[in-house]
């Protein structure tokens, strides 16, 4: 997330900000520290969010209110997510995923981006839709690939994990997932995304077993990750994790 780097590096106030001390501290008491909080966070969650709703007509208010769901979501249950909160370093990709699930931004792109019977228009490459062979035999491999696949996910860096929601759960074009992880251009994203995807060793066992295309390919993936990260499950097991396909590619 390279933009939210350049946030806080450029910004007077946010780059003195100690932002694992900060989440550690209101952990201990949310309601004391939530002012200071909000404040810290609130600029990297408003950027994401306003990357996201991009396209939409209202994009400033719609940013606006994402931001306001966020917190409020944080704040819910006497401060659950924060006080659940575990991990050195995550909580950038966990503002991000709770930015994607905001109601103000799924609004906007869950019409077009989460009907997996409609390709995935994208003017750099689109993705068809999985032929409905493939799914019968993808709904036979049954709990246990998508229990390999999280295994297999887990595995990678946090960072990588969150580009590969960007695009295939999430259903970012390649110049969007480039907008807000500033990777240079849509065909290195591109090119780091078929990187990750060669690394998912369950994923790429299918897809040569059945002899797909290439075409075919990103439709299977396109519909594994869905479903993997519709799961819930976005933890990250970093001690074991490489670089990120990010860094110095």
């Amino acid at each position: 997330m390279r933009h939210l780097d350049l946030l806080l590096m450029r910004h007077p106030h946010l780059r003195k900000i100690d932002y694992q001390r900060l989440v550690q501290t209101t952990k201990e008491d949310p309601a004391q520290h939530w002012e200071a909080f909000v404040e810290a966070c609130a600029p990297i969650v408003h950027t994401i969010a306003l990357r996201l709703v991009a396209h939409a007509p209202d994009v400033r208010s719609r940013a606006e209110l994402a931001t306001r769901e966020v917190f409020e979501t944080l704040r819910a249950n006497d401060y659950q997510i924060i006080q659940d909160y575990v991990g050195y370093g995550k909580f950038p990709s966990l503002l991000a995923r709770l930015t994607q699930l905001s109601p103000a931004v799924a609004e906007v792109r869950a019409p077009h981006e989460r009907d997996l019977d409609r390709p995935l228009d994208d003017p750099d490459r689109p993705i068809e839709v999985l032929d409905p062979r493939y799914s019968e035999l993808l709904a036979k491999e049954g709990e246990a690939f998508l229990h390999a696949m999280e295994q297999a996910l887990g595995l990678l860096h946090r960072m990588d994990r969150l580009m590969l929601s960007l695009r295939y759960d999430q259903e970012l074009t390649l110049a969007e997932v480039d907008q807000i992880l500033r990777l240079g251009s849509a065909q290195r994203v591109d090119s780091l995304l078929n990187r990750l995807v060669a690394k998912l060793q369950p994923l790429r066992a299918l897809a040569d077993a059945w002899d797909l295309s290439d075409e075919q390919g990103q439709a299977l993936t396109r519909v594994v990750i869905h479903k993997v990260f519709d799961r819930g499950n976005m933890a990250t097991h970093d001690e074991a994790a490489v670089a990120p396909a990010t860094q110095g590619r």
